[in-house]
């Protein structure tokens, strides 16, 4: 049933789908994407908004997806998703801004949980169904009669929670204008935004029934919007310049690391000396093995921004990925020196100091990953990361320990039910590792238990 594969991705997304370290050259699609400088603009879009919605900024998890759909979705736990077609796709950030207020009313309000509620009544309904036309088929000896039953049980199911969907996405649009009113910023955004999708959708909108559509028919969303922006104070505000630049920075970094390093050198002038064309070329280059070439724009932007965390990052990933091991820990050290609140810079420093193969290094990497694990408890690669560190400190059931963490965290309860039990015969004696072990194994169950009772 289409409404089981969908719950299904929801619950596997959850409790399965976790980010890698960093923004890889050419990343997968559909793939999570890591990136210290995204994430950190972004988060400066969300976590204003969260704060006037009465959430806590720090239960904010953003998910970027490599994907060429616009899209975005919130999720339970304070979880947003947004896919780089959705960012690539605005002009502005305060159309970013005007999808993450949306967004995060479906959080502030609870309509993921009741979403699965609803899910639930349709199941059931369903469910009903099928029993009853299972009944039929055999009282009159018409398959065809049951058939007929059970194929219109599902379909009401269907748009029964699909009519939830809507009125729910209603619901988030005028949340999104509440909030966007109190932090004194203009719905204008979320109003460009929506003509950007019409123009997309005005031809196949006449000819879609509305019912089968999860979200309102965008001409019923246009109007509301424009409905709010022609009453509302703050109609004509602007955002901070700062806004506006960081991202077109974004925009430039996501495209160049996506698309062909020929497209994106066919679309910066050569001779552009602009900020946003040194970094598309150093990217461009970057990913077409042009290290030089990279490493001469990244050097000119460091010499007019000494200060930006940012380029000194890049720098340090061009570095790394080209062999360059020990030239790289002069740039990422610098980067965390400037930005220490940004744990993805910390991993990327750590992960340099392991593979320097010098152990001299190797308790900076230990401290670095620790003092990265507080904000990122949940990232994978930092628990990799550590397992290496205890198999070169001759730790070996703090190794198996972090592996089944990691595993864990990806979603492989098999080699995490491994690791965990291989921990614990290592680990004989200490307490505060051994309940950790145990607790893993517990979460395992749970999540057989729950894999297996929903699907």
């Amino acid at each position: 049933m289409k409404i089981d594969m969908h719950l299904k991705f929801l619950f596997c997304f959850i409790i399965f789908l976790w980010p890698s370290l960093n923004f890889a050259s050419s990343p997968a699609k559909d793939a999570l994407i890591r990136d210290a400088e995204i994430e950190d603009v972004l988060k400066s879009y969300v976590e204003p908004i969260f704060k006037v919605a009465g959430l806590d900024p720090k239960s904010l998890h953003l998910y970027i997806i490599n994907s060429n759909e616009v899209n975005a979705f919130a999720m339970v736990g304070g979880r947003i998703a947004m896919n780089t077609g959705l960012i690539l796709k605005a002009n502005s950030a305060l159309q970013v801004i005007g999808v993450f207020a949306h967004e995060t009313a479906h959080i502030a309000d609870r309509h993921i949980l009741r979403g699965i509620d609803a899910y639930e009544k349709a199941l059931w309904q369903n469910l009903l169904g099928t029993m009853l036309g299972g009944v039929v088929a055999a009282a009159a000896g018409r398959p065809d009669a049951g058939a007929a039953i059970m194929m219109g049980s599902q379909n009401m199911a269907e748009k029964g929670l699909l009519k939830f969907s809507r009125t729910q996405e209603g619901s988030a649009d005028q949340g999104a204008a509440r909030f966007l009113d109190s932090l004194g910023y203009s719905s204008r955004g979320a109003l460009e935004f929506m003509e950007i999708l019409r123009k997309e959708d005005l031809l196949s909108e006449q000819y879609i029934d509305p019912y089968v559509l999860t979200h309102p028919l965008v001409s019923e969303r246009l109007d509301f919007f424009r409905s709010h922006v022609s009453k509302s104070p703050h109609a004509n505000a602007k955002l901070p310049q700062e806004f506006e630049d960081n991202f077109k920075r974004i925009q430039v970094k996501i495209a160049a690391f996506t698309q062909s390093p020929a497209k994106t050198l066919s679309q910066l002038d050569p001779t552009d000396t602009s900020l946003l064309a040194r970094y598309g070329r150093a990217i461009a280059y970057f990913q077409a093995s042009q290290i030089p070439e990279a490493l001469k724009e990244v050097d000119f932007l460091l010499r007019e921004y000494p200060e930006d965390a940012f380029f000194w990052d890049l720098k340090g990933q061009i570095l790394f990925e080209s062999g360059k091991i020990k030239e790289s820990l002069v740039a990422f050290e610098k980067a965390v020196h400037l930005r220490p609140d940004i744990p993805l810079l910390r991993v990327s420093f750590a992960h340099a100091l392991i593979e320097s193969n010098d152990p001299t290094k190797e308790e900076q990497a230990f401290g670095e990953l620790s003092r990265a694990k507080t904000d990122e408890a949940d990232n994978p690669f930092i628990h990799r990361l550590l397992a290496v560190y205890y198999g070169k400190s001759g730790k070996t059931g703090l190794a198996a320990l972090s592996l089944a963490e990691m595993s864990l965290e990806v979603g492989d309860l098999k080699t995490a039910e491994q690791q965990a039990k291989r921990s614990l015969h290592f680990l004989k004696g200490d307490l505060v590792n051994e309940t950790h072990a145990k607790d893993i194994l517990a979460e395992i169950k749970q999540l057989k238990d729950l894999e297996s009772g929903i699907f």
